[in-house]
């Protein structure tokens, strides 16, 4: 025989699974993560926020306009100093993502076809709904002059 409070237990029941099932966190790691020809040590500190919205090529070779525009730390930001363009060049993949997110960059180098490939995989919260614009440098080793960039951001939300 169904009763009242029989029913009452087992919409007390559903509401407890489906309040469960839907309150799961959403966790992504606490830090970024480099791979590849990164320099895994360096800080990369632009002069201002949002270059990449503004050029065209996210290869910055210490050519034009954005010589002055970088500084590098290799301490872990207790010194700052000015790029070294002989040595070194910085990527930028810049994306739109949620605001709890982790992120993978890594910069592969095919020699053979000079090509390399700079992906960024950033991991992201569903239920962080606030957006952030993240411009992602990286310091590389010199990229040999003719080669081709490949820029690979990916999402993914948890």
């Amino acid at each position: 025989m169904i009763t009242k409070k029989s029913i009452l237990l087992s919409l007390v029941a559903i509401t407890f699974l489906l309040v469960a099932n839907s309150c799961k966190k959403c966790t992504v790691a606490d830090t970024n993560e480099v791979s590849g020809i990164v320099v895994k040590d360096a800080i990369i500190y632009p002069k201002s926020g949002y270059i990449t919205e503004n050029v065209n090529n996210y290869h910055f070779t210490g050519a034009g306009n954005h010589t002055t525009s970088f500084e590098v730390s290799f301490d872990g930001g207790h010194t700052r100093v000015p790029v070294n363009w002989g040595t070194y060049d910085i990527l930028a993949n810049p994306m739109t993502i949620n605001c709890k997110a982790s992120i993978l960059n890594d910069v592969k180098i095919d020699a053979i076809n000079n090509i390399v490939t700079y992906t960024s995989t950033a991991t992201t919260c569903k239920s962080c709904e606030q957006e952030r614009y993240v411009e992602n440098y990286v310091l590389v080793p010199k990229i040999a002059a003719g080669s081709t960039v490949w820029f690979d951001p990916k999402i993914t939300t948890n």
